[in-house]
């Protein structure tokens, strides 16, 4: 427990590290569901059901990505 707390002395949690941290995490879950989203919408012009459900699908992947990338960050 000592060896951690001593590992962690020289780290500062700033306000603007939790705030990018958080911006990065948003852009790496929301923007492939909204890209996939609009491409079967638009490009595909697919039926809004099918659509909804791929953007659904794309935002949990990405979801599991984030979670990774937030443990990751978190070490940071």
């Amino acid at each position: 427990m000592d060896e951690e707390n001593n590992s962690r002395k020289g780290v500062r949690i700033t306000p603007l590290k939790i705030l990018l941290n958080g911006t990065v995490l948003a852009v790496i879950i929301a923007v492939p569901a909204v890209i996939v989203t609009i491409i079967t919408h638009y490009v595909l012009q697919t039926n809004l059901i099918i659509t909804l459900s791929c953007g659904i699908i794309t935002l949990f992947i990405a979801m599991g990505f984030g979670y990774k990338v937030a443990k990751k960050l978190a070490t940071i």
